[in-house]
């Protein structure tokens, strides 16, 4: 078989894939603002995309984060109840398409009920470790303030006796500076001329 050959086997199977899931898809048929629109429109001529995939792959995703943005209790219900739903859709599909089963295509929403469990436990986890070093920080920044009350009250304590000192009288003597004085006085007495 030559490289053109398989090239279009290769085709011919990638159509029956697509021919596939497409038969899973359920058509619903919406009205969008013409804002909406003109950005579908913009986005699809951009990267080249039919308006229809786009439109899908968006609102698949807005979905998803509507359904995260659920109680954690009624998203568990509600994801059991779409996942039913999804089944008898599929099951619905099969029959008209004349098939005996068909793989329900898109979301499994008990599985994503299950993801957003775990991202909201990482995120809690996350809040509690900041919580923490917050609080050892503020801890750390609040011993280092008292360390520094304490420092400048020592240092205003030391420079006040300092300026205490030095505002003491000039006038006044030491008491070892007395006795040479009143030795002088004495000396002064024992004169030979007195």
């Amino acid at each position: 078989m030559s490289k053109a050959q398989s090239l279009i086997e290769q085709f011919y199977q990638e159509e029956q894939e697509r021919q596939a899931k497409e038969a899973t898809f359920t058509p619903v048929d919406i009205s969008v603002s013409s804002a909406d629109m003109a950005v579908i429109n913009t986005i699809s001529k951009r990267f080249n995309k039919d308006k229809g995939v786009l439109v899908r792959e968006a609102l698949s995703q807005a979905l998803i984060d509507m359904f995260s943005a659920l109680e954690p209790v009624e998203r568990k219900m509600l994801a059991k109840e779409a996942d039913e739903q999804a089944k008898s859709i599929a099951a619905e599909i099969a029959e008209e398409q004349g098939l005996d089963h068909l793989e329900v295509s898109g979301t499994n929403w008990v599985q994503q009920d299950k993801l957003c469990i775990k991202a909201e436990k990482q995120a809690a986890k996350k809040e509690a470790e900041l919580a923490k070093q917050t609080s050892t920080q503020t801890t750390n920044h609040e011993a280092i303030e008292e360390v520094e009350e304490e420092s400048s009250a020592l240092a205003a304590e030391s420079a006040n006796e300092e300026m205490s000192q030095d505002n003491s009288s000039p006038f006044q003597s030491d008491s070892s500076e007395q006795p040479e004085f009143e030795s002088e006085k004495e000396s002064e007495t024992n004169s030979i001329f007195a």
